[in-house]
């Protein structure tokens, strides 16, 4: 797996000091730390992998079981949600990854001698950092968005049971899936508002980045 690679290289020591005026110490266990996260997040992209894969599977059996009518609408509702939020969760692993591997380039830039460009390498690592951590926040709304939409059609089936004749949902049965879409409809307003603070923030580097004469 490419990420491996990546991950492996990342994960070498530290061949150079750390700059001038800079903490040894401070260095070594701010990128030691980091690059353990790093590790932590290529492992839940591979996790999330697999978890897509098993839910693909199982979306292609219970969707030809649908299509002859020989399972309940519900259980295929469920099941194409668990296939989509599975794969909306292996992009935004992807992407987080992808946000950590830059942090852990700004500290490595930041804690090695300097050299003539390296100011602006660290100014372009915060920029893919930024530009990662926004589009894993759109991720997480879509997510949301997702989420509340399957909630609010298996809320309303579960109210169509509790109400029907044979009572087969219970009222605490409604009271969970009303919780549930709640519960979502409170992620998507943070997601939102955390996506909102990461455009400014990176409209915000745009702009200390450019230069008198480019502005």
């Amino acid at each position: 797996m490419a990420w491996r690679v990546v991950i492996a290289v990342l994960l070498l020591p530290a061949l150079v000091p750390c700059a001038a005026g800079a903490d040894d110490a401070v260095c070594v266990a701010l990128l030691e730390d980091e690059r353990i996260q790093l590790a932590d997040y290529a492992l839940e992209v591979e996790l999330a992998e697999a978890r897509l894969a098993a839910f693909e599977k199982i979306y292609a059996l219970i969707d030809g079981l649908w299509k002859h009518e020989a399972i309940e609408r519900l259980i295929w509702l469920e099941v194409r949600h668990d296939r989509d939020g599975a794969r909306l969760e292996l992009e935004r692993a992807r992407l987080i990854l992808d946000r950590q591997q830059s942090l852990v380039e700004r500290l490595r830039l930041a804690c090695v001698a300097s050299d003539g460009d390296r100011a602006q390498k660290i100014r372009e690592a915060r920029r893919r950092y930024l530009q990662a951590d926004c589009d894993q926040q759109a991720k997480a709304v879509e997510a949301a968005k997702l989420h509340i939409a399957f909630g609010r059609e298996w809320l309303g089936s579960i109210r169509a049971l509790r109400e029907g004749s044979t009572g087969t949902a219970t009222a605490q049965d409604v009271i969970l899936a009303e919780l549930d879409v709640e519960l979502e409809e409170r992620r998507l307003t943070d997601a939102r508002a955390h996506t909102e603070a990461c455009r400014e923030a990176i409209a915000s580097a745009e702009g200390q980045g450019k230069t008198p004469s480019s502005r």
